[in-house]
Formats: structure tokens, sequence, C-alpha cells
């Protein structure tokens, strides 16, 4: 493996101000446009059911479960024309459980996203809550989109481990598209750690173009006392030949805000280390309704011994309609003689899992958006 692409730090105070100084700028230019048409919202969801069996090495779960292959989900979104080429927009998203009707993310309203934005010709300023900025390129490019057998089991998305994937107290810059490569810069403000905010700074850099989408990605999450640090590089591509996809995914991470190398601490977390992490897979579409995917994960830790592990996924989806589908997968994860790593689908990990065992999930279920 060649060694990974790092970036410098950046600092968080420093990113949030510059942004907020050029949206400062902006503001005359803004109020003098005449305003566009009234401003329309968009309700959108998505819908995922599914059962679940699940083998943990000295028991098996059986269970009917929320999202394997999506998380299911209720949003809001909106934009206003305010002249000039400016828009303003919002985002808001509830995570929904469906198999219980309760709310996900640990019960936040809009636990999935939060997010007002003022955008132009120079690009988007956003804030509120949002992914980490490697989430925008992990997630079109690994070949189970987050489904079962998820590549966030082993590649980090680069969010604080206590916000569900997400990092609160965002602002994020989006620049506009140049030649197929587009920027996205993320700065979040840790307001003194109450809560277990975190402090952290971020950034993607993407290129799509003639079926290809590559790209590369740094995070850098402090821990609550903002002491030290957790911090990963990412680089993905995935490519289309025709019916065809072939993807890869390899990072490179130090997760050092509250575990060292003398004390490695948890068994049942990949990312209590330093580590390498990689991904290959790809799809095939078959008889045009349908979606073959498959991925194979490895995951090597740099700092303790038999704390590796090896994943295989397959899952195949077939459209009833444009907005129905049906799918089944499978995922297989052998774990490290010390190890209690767990398989995961959409909504989380199936832990429990007894130390060294192989570990499968086997689902199927049905998605619907509207």
């Amino acid at each position: 493996m060649t060694s990974a692409f790092r970036p410098a730090p950046f600092s968080a105070t420093a990113t949030a101000l510059a942004l907020s100084a050029g949206a400062c700028l902006l503001l005359p230019a803004i109020a003098a446009a005449q305003a566009g048409p009234a401003p329309g919202v968009i309700v959108y969801g998505l819908i995922d059911g599914c059962l679940a069996r699940a083998d943990l090495g000295s028991e098996r779960l059986n269970a009917v479960n929320s999202g394997c292959l999506y998380g299911s989900r209720l949003g809001f979104r909106g934009t206003e024309e305010l002249g000039g080429g400016h828009r303003a927009g919002f985002t808001l998203e509830s995570g929904i459980t469906i198999d219980n009707g309760q709310l996900a993310q640990g019960g936040r309203i809009f636990g999935r996203k939060a997010l007002v934005s003022l955008s132009g010709p120079w690009g988007t300023l956003e804030a509120g809550r949002d992914y980490g900025p490697a989430f925008y390129l992990v997630q079109p490019v690994d070949p189970m989109a987050l489904g079962i057998g998820t590549a966030s089991s082993s590649i980090w998305t680069g969010a604080a481990s206590t916000t569900a994937a997400r990092n609160d107290n965002v602002v994020n810059y989006l620049s506009p598209t140049w030649a197929g490569m587009s920027l996205r810069l993320q700065a979040t403000a840790g307001e003194g750690g109450s809560g277990g905010a975190r402090k952290s700074t971020g950034m993607n850099l993407l290129w799509r173009q003639d079926g290809t989408l590559a790209g590369v990605s740094y995070a850098r999450v402090a821990n609550a006392a903002d002491t030290d640090h957790d911090s990963a590089t990412t680089a993905a591509v995935r490519h289309e030949f025709g019916v065809w996809s072939v993807a890869a995914i390899v990072q490179q991470g130090a997760w050092e805000a509250s575990r060292t190398a003398a004390a490695p601490s948890s068994t049942s977390s990949v990312f209590s280390r330093k580590y390498r992490s990689w991904l290959v897979g790809g799809s095939v579409r078959t008889s045009g309704v349908g979606k073959a995917s498959l991925s194979v994960k490895r995951y090597d830790d740099r700092t303790a011994r038999n704390f590796d592990f090896t994943q295989v996924s397959v899952n195949y989806v077939h459209s009833l309609s444009k907005r129905t589908d049906l799918y089944a997968g499978y995922s297989r994860l052998g774990n490290g003689a010390r190890t209690s790593y767990a398989v995961s689908d959409a909504t989380g990990a199936y832990a429990g899992v007894e130390a060294g065992a192989t570990t499968s999930l086997l689902a199927a279920g049905v998605k619907h958006v509207f």
C-alpha cells in the first residue's frame, strides 16, 4: 500500500471565521437583489423494514428491524430564490425506527440532518448538523451503499463517535464544480465540550467524470477535553463499465483521543488504535430491474496482534417500481482471536459477539421511497 495522503490539520476556529466573513460580504448584494418566487417545501422520506438473522457465535438473534438496506427517514427540504443567482435553503431530516415507531439517532427529532444554507455562484455555506466529509466519499463508492455489510464497520466516515455518525455545530463550505471536481470543507465548534461535543475539521476533494467517481478525504476529531484527537485519511474510486461497476476504498487512521498504543483497549471497536483498512468490490445490473453487489473488506490493526478481521458481503436488490425495492443480503465477518467485532447494516451493529467468533448476518426486506 502506498503511503496515505495526509493534509496538514487546519484550525476549526479560523475556518469558521473565514467562512462567516465571506457570508457577511455577500449580504448587501443579496439584500439589494429582488426576491424571487415564494419558497417551496418538499416533504420526502424512505421506509425500510427487514427480517434479520444474526449469528453472534454463542447465540443466534432473530429480529424484525428498521433499515437493513437504508435508514428509514422523514425529511423536509426547501429553497427560496433571493435573486442574483443566490438562494437560501434548509434540510430537516428525522430518523425513524419503524419496528417500534421511535426516533433514531438517540431520540433526536432531526437526528439525521439539520441544516440551513446560503448559496450562489461562489458555492454554498451550511450550518447545523451533518455527516463528516468522508461520508460523502465512502457512501457512493461502497458497493453495499452502507447497507448490509456496510463499509463503515471498518472505514471511518469522519464523525465524532458520540453523535451517531454525524457532527454537531457544523459549518460547511461546498465549492462549485470545476471540470468535474468539487471541494467540501467542514469545521465544528466544541462549545466547551459540553454534552460530548467535539471540535473537528474535515475535507473531501471529489472528481466525477465519464462514469468515474474518485476522491480523497481527511478527518480530525478532538476528544472532549481537546487534549488529543482521532484522524484518518481516505482514498476511494468507483468506475462504471456499462452494467458493471468496480470500487475500492483504502483508509489509514489513528484513533488516539481516548486510547493509546500502550492501552489499545476495546476488543469490540475497530477504531481504537492505529489501523489500515481497505475494501474492494463491485456491482452488476441484471435484467434491467436487479442489481447484485459484492464487497470484501480487511481491517489491519497496526498496534495489537490478533485484532484484525476479514469480511465478505453480498446483496441483491430487485426493483418492483421506481419507488419500491425488494432486497436480500448476507455478510460474514471473521474475528481475530481476541476481538468481538460485529457485523452491521444501515441501522447499526449486531453486538454481543463472542470473542474470536465468526459472526454473520442474513437479512431480507422491502424499501419504499416517497
